[in-house]
C-alpha cells in the first residue's frame, strides 16, 4: 500500500513537471542571453555614433531565430556563414512583415561585446548593413564546447 502511495505521488508529480514544462505553440518566450544583449547595446551605440538614432530595438522574434542558426553553426550542421539564414527569414516572414533584411555571422573566442563588434566590423559589408535602414534587430549566440561563440545578428526593418 505504502508503496502504490509512492508510486502515485511520483507519477503525479512527474505529470506535473511534464504539463508545466510544455510550451503552448501559440504562445513563445525567447531567453535573451546577457552576451546578445550586449552585443545589441554596442551595434546600438555605434549606429548612434554614426548619427543613427532612429527606432532600433532589440527583436525578441529575431533573437528566437538568430539564436537557432548560432546553434546550427555550433554544432556543424551548417558551416559558418550567412548561406543558410533564408530558412530563419522565411519563419520570420510567416509571423510579421519585414523588409531591408540582412545578417551577420561570425565564429570568435571572445566573449567582448565591442571586440566582437570590432571582429565583425572586419568584413567589408558589415558596416553598411549596420547603417543600413533597420528598425528592428536580433542577436543570436551559442558556444560550442572549445568556447568558440558563434554570432548571429539579423537585421530588418518591421512597419511600426
Amino acid at each position: 500500500m505504502k508503496a502504490m502511495k509512492l508510486k502515485s505521488l511520483l507519477l503525479i508529480s512527474v505529470l506535473s513537471i511534464l504539463l508545466s514544462s510544455c510550451k503552448d505553440k501559440d504562445s513563445t518566450f525567447t531567453q535573451v542571453k546577457d552576451i546578445e544583449t550586449e552585443i545589441y547595446n554596442s551595434i546600438k551605440s555605434y549606429r548612434e555614433s554614426k548619427d543613427l538614432t532612429g527606432a532600433f530595438v532589440h527583436q525578441y522574434l529575431m533573437v528566437e531565430e538568430a539564436q537557432l542558426y548560432s546553434y546550427k553553426m555550433s554544432t556543424g550542421l551548417v558551416p559558418v556563414g550567412p548561406q543558410g539564414l533564408d530558412e530563419h527569414w522565411d519563419r520570420l516572414d510567416e509571423l510579421y512583415t519585414f523588409y531591408n533584411r540582412s545578417g551577420l555571422v561570425m565564429k570568435t573566442d571572445s566573449n567582448d561585446p565591442d571586440q566582437i563588434l570590432g571582429g565583425l566590423l572586419q568584413n567589408a559589408q558589415a558596416d553598411s548593413i549596420i547603417r543600413s535602414d533597420v528598425t528592428q534587430c536580433g542577436v543570436g549566440v551559442e558556444s560550442d564546447p572549445e568556447g568558440n561563440n558563434y554570432i548571429t545578428i539579423l537585421l530588418a526593418k518591421a512597419d511600426s
